[in-house]
């Protein structure tokens, strides 16, 4: 985490350094670092879902569900992490929208566990 703190740290003062004279190449090495610290931000979540395998299999919740639950997650981030950067690149509208398909791309995921749901309180009300 240091790591990648420092990388920011470092990236984000270059790019302010650098756009006041060249600003395609400030806003270049904004998109570079921030795929970059991307990168290491699922090479951490590895051990994330490790940890989520291991409280999966002691409660029992169906493996289907926690693909679901985990599909997620990478919608979220993914939205999140694309959203921010066209946001850096000066394409605001852009980013809205890919935080709309992300929103209806959860919404469509989802589904299956609603209907779960839906199925369970029925046969609980008979």
């Amino acid at each position: 985490m240091i790591q990648a703190a420092l990388f920011g740290i470092i990236a984000s003062l270059a790019a302010m350094k650098i756009k006041s004279i060249r600003p395609e190449i400030g806003l270049a090495i904004g998109l570079v670092s921030g795929m970059i610290l991307a990168g290491y931000a699922l090479n951490e979540m590895r051990e994330v879902l490790e940890v989520f395998e291991t409280i999966r299999s002691y409660s029992g919740i169906p493996k289907s569900y926690f693909q679901i639950l985990l599909k997620l997650i990478g919608i979220s981030f993914l939205c999140e992490i694309t959203s921010n950067l066209c946001r850096d690149a000066g394409q605001e509208t852009i980013g809205k929208q890919i935080e709309l398909i992300g929103k209806l791309s959860i919404l469509a995921v989802s589904v299956p566990i609603f209907q779960a749901f839906l199925e369970t309180v029925q046969e609980l009300l008979g």
